[in-house]
């Protein structure tokens, strides 16, 4: 029962950090620099659209403009909804050209908002789209989730902290008489301590064991279908195992509460007696 209760205690909170270090590794993948998409309005004829391509490459704050013919944007869109058939048959094609700003190196906010003003109010400018949010938000929500996992794992383990205490106190209490008796013939508290301590260390090491097996047997479980996930939206992660140092951290951390934990219940008894 204490194995399973320590366990489940420093499962849970593992469990979420494994999910955070597997999910690290695709936020580079999925990192790009900021860039700022240009539609240029409808009368615009691709010899205007080019004339504002090489205006805006002069300027400082942009290092590279890319132009969207609207013949190829109406392909890629035909091509990725499925309905090159219908917007084949219209009368002429809705979609503006466009221009792919890359501005800059610093990339900061600050710059990145005069760059959309100026850009906005050149003539022949429709509109200025900026995608430039999603990758913080991204970061926010995986630095949230990494401090809710903290702040779980202190719940648990304090969870397994009294787990251990309550346990501890009462095989010490249960040999209450033995102790009096060992402490009269000249036993020092360090000797009467020592097997309470092994009991500690048997407990918090073996609880230990118990959290990494299920962390192992966890990730097994949900492999093949992480997995999946990552290869219908065409990622190349993979879900990774906790290995060999997620196991060996827990049973270390499971032992060191075991430890830590009789060491202070056998010293507050004692020092009741």
């Amino acid at each position: 029962m204490v194995w399973l209760v320590v366990a489940i205690s420093l499962a849970l909170p593992g469990a979420m950090l494994l999910t955070l270090d597997n999910l690290r590794p695709l936020v580079p993948e999925l990192e790009r620099p900021a860039q700022v998409s240009v539609m240029l309005a409808g009368v615009l004829d691709l010899e205007q659209a080019e004339a504002l391509q090489r205006e805006l490459a002069t300027w400082e704050s942009v290092e590279d403009v890319t132009l969207v013919r609207r013949d190829e944007a109406l392909a890629v869109f035909g091509e990725q909804t499925g309905l090159s058939g219908l917007l084949m048959s219209l009368d002429r094609n809705p979609l503006p050209h466009a221009l792919l700003v890359s501005p800059s190196a610093p990339r900061t906010d600050a710059a990145l908002s005069q760059l959309v003003e100026a850009i906005d109010a050149l003539s022949g400018v429709d509109r200025v789209i900026v995608d430039n949010q999603w990758m913080s938000r991204l970061n926010q929500a995986l630095l949230a989730t990494e401090r809710w996992g903290i702040a779980l794992g202190a719940a648990m383990v304090l969870g397994a902290i009294l787990a251990l205490a309550n346990t501890l106190h009462l095989a010490i209490d249960a040999r209450r008489e033995e102790i009096l008796v060992v402490r009269v013939i000249g036993g020092s508290p360090g000797f009467i301590r020592r097997p309470f301590l092994y009991t500690g260390l048997y407990f918090g090491a073996g609880g230990g064991l118990f959290a990494g097996v299920m962390l192992w047997v966890l990730s097994l479980w949900i492999a093949g279908p992480v997995n999946t996930l990552f290869f219908l939206y065409g990622s190349p992660g993979q879900i990774q195992g906790p290995g060999v140092g997620y196991p060996m951290a827990l049973i270390a951390l499971g032992a060191g509460l075991g430890l830590l934990t009789s060491w202070a219940a056998s010293t507050r008894y004692f020092s009741r007696l």
